[in-house]
């Protein structure tokens, strides 16, 4: 009866450090992998092809300014990668990126569908953001996402003066 006690106890244990790993490790781990910067004018099929979507209301992501898309000669292309870690237990569901505009920014989307990052795991996410003339490179992004059923976030910024 003495070494029952004794394990249960030791199980016990181990189902408390087990629950309070998952507990206290639910915030996502974020670092810049990678940034790709290109003038629109370099692919004109796809901001022709952006450009249609805007006018139609039809873009999936978020349109910042309104009104139509000028000369693909005035935007470029930013594409951000982030390299997200999920240290926890459970399944980061509905992982997305947000940005914080800047006032030279356009608009920005990312990847379609839900994006899960699975407990233990990395995966790399991006964003596409379209600014309008000249602009620097750092910005600050919300990663929204669902553990339990509950919302989460995290900030990161971009900064590749450093």
């Amino acid at each position: 009866m003495r070494t029952f006690a004794i394990i249960m106890m030791a199980a016990v244990l181990a189902a408390v450090a087990v629950v309070g790993y998952g507990l206290f490790n639910t915030t996502l781990q974020v670092i810049g992998k990678d940034l790709q910067v290109f003038s629109a004018a370099e692919k004109p099929a796809e901001f022709e092809q952006l450009r249609t979507m805007v006018e139609r209301n039809a873009l999936i992501g978020t349109h910042l300014k309104s009104g139509e898309l000028g000369s693909a000669e005035n935007y470029q292309y930013r594409v951000y990668t982030l390299r997200v870690k999920n240290p926890g237990l459970v399944d980061a569901r509905m992982t997305e990126i947000q940005i914080a505009p800047l006032g030279s920014d356009v608009l920005y989307y990312g990847e379609e569908g839900e994006v899960v990052i699975e407990a233990g795991k990395t995966r790399d996410i991006w964003c596409v953001l379209l600014t309008e003339g000249q602009t620097h490179n750092v910005r600050d992004f919300h990663i929204t996402y669902y553990l339990w059923g509950t919302p989460h976030e995290v900030k990161f910024t971009y900064d590749d003066t450093i």
